[in-house]
């Protein structure tokens, strides 16, 4: 498997894994006393932990000497700490449906940024397929239960992946001097600092008592294993080196997966009906993703 093949399967299972994310946080945001902020400090808790035993245990391997360390710093306050605070208080106040809509603006606004930041242009037949593959996440998303939206949870989703379309073009151009693990070790390690500073700004002393009598809930602790360590170090190590390694066009496109495993998980663990317009807008979501790559330049 060649570095380009290997870029397109990391990214392919990193949006996969942020495909189940959605299901865990609205199971964690379901128990009493549990707000996005709360949910934050525990997951950002459990990733910190985890990475330092890997770092420790030399499973990962991090050096910063020599390195000029605030580019990584920046993309830790894009990415996890404003993308995930937006990201959160957005699936609190709006339906899934909707957040799978929003999401899909995620590659226009990258392959708009890249232009501007990288200089990555999209041939027409690559821009094409993007929109097809938007298409079909829309018609997904329309399909869904279209209420219960509030303004500021709209708000906060759209904010949310104009801040992952920044992140993901910042990431390709800040990435050469890291490596994938450096670089989400310091980005999660902004995101447990960041956390942990606004939860006990927020809620003070009590957090430890609201989190501890949270982790009593079972939901919980699983909601927060999948979230702290599946959904944010194992896929950012994936994310990284997948914009690493393709244009960012190409690496975004597949974030059209987390629709699609969003709405397969609501089928099977959800009970959510599945009808033909599903099914049309799973060919478009798939055809947009082969195509974009399919047609990518033999230069690029």
């Amino acid at each position: 498997m060649n570095t380009e093949k290997k870029g397109m399967l990391a990214a392919a299972v990193a949006y996969s894994i942020f495909g189940f994310s959605y299901l865990f946080a609205k199971m964690a945001l379901s128990i009493d006393g549990v707000d996005p902020m709360i949910l934050l400090c525990s997951r950002s808790t459990v990733s910190f932990v985890v990475l330092n035993l890997l770092v420790l245990t030399k499973v990962f391997k991090v050096h910063f000497k020599g390195k000029n360390i605030w580019p990584a710093i920046l993309l830790g306050f894009l990415q996890p700490l404003i993308f995930s605070t937006l990201e959160n208080y957005g699936v609190n106040f709006t339906t899934t449906a909707f957040t799978g809509l929003v999401a899909s603006i995620a590659p226009v606004f990258s392959s708009i940024l890249g232009v501007f930041l990288l200089g990555e242009k999209p041939n027409w037949k690559q821009w094409l397929c993007i929109v097809l593959s938007i298409s079909g996440v829309i018609i997904v998303s329309l399909g869904g239960d279209g209420g219960n939206n509030t303004l500021a949870g709209c708000l906060c989703l759209v904010g949310a992946y104009l801040v992952t379309a920044l992140y993901s073009n910042l990431s390709r151009k800040f990435s050469q001097g890291f490596t994938s693990i450096e670089l989400t070790y310091v980005m999660f390690t902004v995101g447990f600092i960041g956390f942990s500073t606004m939860t006990f700004a927020t809620h003070g002393m009590q957090t430890i008592s609201i989190i501890l009598t949270a982790a009593g809930n079972k939901s919980f602790i699983i909601a927060c294993l999948y979230l702290g360590i599946l959904s944010a170090i194992a896929a950012y190590v994936l994310i990284n080196y997948a914009v690493s390694k393709l244009p960012v066009s190409r690496a975004t496109i597949f974030s059209s997966f987390t629709t699609i495993i969003s709405v397969l998980s609501g089928i099977i663990i959800m009970k959510d009906p599945f009808t033909w317009v599903s099914i049309v807008a799973f060919i478009l979501i798939l055809f947009g993703v082969y195509g974009v790559n399919r047609f990518a330049d033999k230069n690029e």
